[in-house]
């Protein structure tokens, strides 16, 4: 089914802030150090490290008491792996919330979809390829993840990328079941300008009827695995041959072309990409160089 859419120094460890009936933060021994060192550094540090972390663990409904280490505008380490298990064991709500945190904490939309659930997405399956987690689990977490990519799509601010009202199909690899990424090219192009259609499950005739009645400027292929390597080439080589537009450009990306970008030629393709931040600019370019030679 085809989806389309229009348009400073090391700080001595801190005890837990004790739970009260009131939204009162009290202070603990740590930050006393205001009174030895009153300087302007040492105040920032104070509230950006302590006091605003304590303030809104405040106002958070939940269990768990720790304060989660403010970082304004990064994404850790620590917070990548507390997320990927969140996935796994919270609901939907939850999960909003914690992102919704995340953007009041001063990161930025575009750090949370590239540096929190792209990763967040790959751990998922470092995980069941590890035996931490059953097939199931990673599918349901990663339907919860395509959940939060739409629900904040309309926050991300994205440049020009040379959309102009072009038209994209997306699509994975047939046979590739990996859809996270190419949910989030999707979405990116589209804020991009680009009018997109996604046909996830498209099998190799499905995208020929589709090039063949409608006008598409772009076509891309997500593919995770190079088990599936095999099956591109005749795919994209069909689609160019049915395709209404004699000129399609041809995109792809996933793991599978990250570990080896010479698989570009090889599966008949004129571009790859890292992320989806990185195929906006790829292809801008690419249009950009036919527009000059033209």
């Amino acid at each position: 089914m085809a989806v389309t859419h229009r348009d400073a120094g090391r700080r001595p460890s801190r005890p837990r802030t004790p739970k009260t009936d009131s939204n009162v933060v009290s202070l603990g021994l740590p930050d006393r150090s205001l009174i030895f060192d009153p300087s302007p550094l040492t105040l920032a540090q104070l509230i950006e490290g302590e006091i605003i972390p304590r303030l809104l663990m405040a106002h958070r409904d939940g269990s768990d008491p720790d304060v989660i280490s403010m970082t304004t505008g990064v994404i850790g380490g620590a917070e990548l792996d507390r997320f990927s298990r969140l996935i796994l064991t919270s609901d939907l709500g939850t999960l909003t919330e914690h992102v919704d945190l995340l953007t009041r904490r001063g990161v930025g939309m575009e750090t949370i979809y590239f540096d929190l659930l792209s990763p967040a997405a790959k751990r998922l399956g470092e995980m069941w390829e590890s035996d931490e987690c059953s097939f199931t689990d990673v599918t349901v977490g990663l339907c919860r993840l395509q959940q939060i990519v739409y629900e904040f799509a309309d926050r991300m601010h994205v440049q020009s990328g040379g959309g102009d009202g072009r038209t994209a199909l997306f699509a994975l690899t047939p046979g590739d079941h990996h859809s996270f990424g190419l949910v989030m090219v999707v979405e990116y192009f589209r804020r991009a300008g680009w009018r997109t259609v996604c046909m996830p499950s498209a099998s190799a005739d499905d995208l020929a009827d589709a090039v063949s009645s409608e006008w598409f400027d772009l076509i891309g292929f997500s593919m995770a695995n190079d088990r599936w390597l095999g099956v591109l080439p005749p795919v994209i080589a069909s689609v160019r041959e049915a395709s209404l537009n004699r000129e399609v450009k041809v995109i792809v990306g996933g793991r599978a072309f990250e570990v080896d970008p010479s698989r570009v030629a090889l599966v008949g393709a004129d571009e790859t990409a890292d992320d989806a931040r990185d195929a906006v600019r790829v292809v801008d370019a690419l249009f950009q160089r036919q527009k000059t030679v033209a």
